[in-house]
């Protein structure tokens, strides 16, 4: 048992060293598979859920969230923004696995024109300021407030 935590925290850190040398906070170009699942144009922040949850794993929810009704509300009730929380352990949503390379739980904006995704961003930085609420919730802020400026 203590070996498999210790292989899991070692994967853990090997996949977020991988994410963090792989690129930056810059929405990038979305891989052609990604399908618009529905959505309607305009940005759709992603909460990403998968496995088990632990206490820190409902904060990255409940902060995402919240930042989302406290900053952007009349964003989120005119449909420019829309809020989607998708397991991934669900057969039908794996794909977003691959689509946006997906390791661990994780809060991702995607923008979407004519009915498919253009571009997206995987908020890499959530695991590291999940411990400070106000900070969480300004760097979501941020990075929503750049992906709706790049809407226009």
């Amino acid at each position: 048992m203590k070996q498999a935590f210790s292989i899991t925290i070692l994967m853990l850190a090997l996949g977020s060293v991988l994410y963090v040398l792989s690129g930056s906070d810059a929405i990038a170009p979305t891989p052609p598979n990604v399908s618009a699942g529905g959505e309607n144009d305009g940005l759709v922040v992603y909460y990403f859920d998968m496995g088990k949850d632990c206490s820190t794993c409902l904060n990255l929810e409940s902060y995402t969230h919240e930042t989302l009704t406290t900053y952007f509300a009349d964003a989120l009730a005119n449909g420019a923004i829309q809020w989607r929380v998708v397991d991934v352990d669900v057969s039908e949503h794996g794909h977003f696995v691959e689509d946006f390379g997906l390791y661990t739980k994780s809060v991702v904006l995607a923008r979407y024109a004519d009915g498919a995704v253009v571009a997206y961003e995987n908020l890499s930085r959530i695991w590291e300021l999940v411990y400070d609420k106000a900070a969480y919730m300004d760097y979501v802020r941020e990075q929503v407030d750049t992906a709706l400026g790049a809407n226009s």
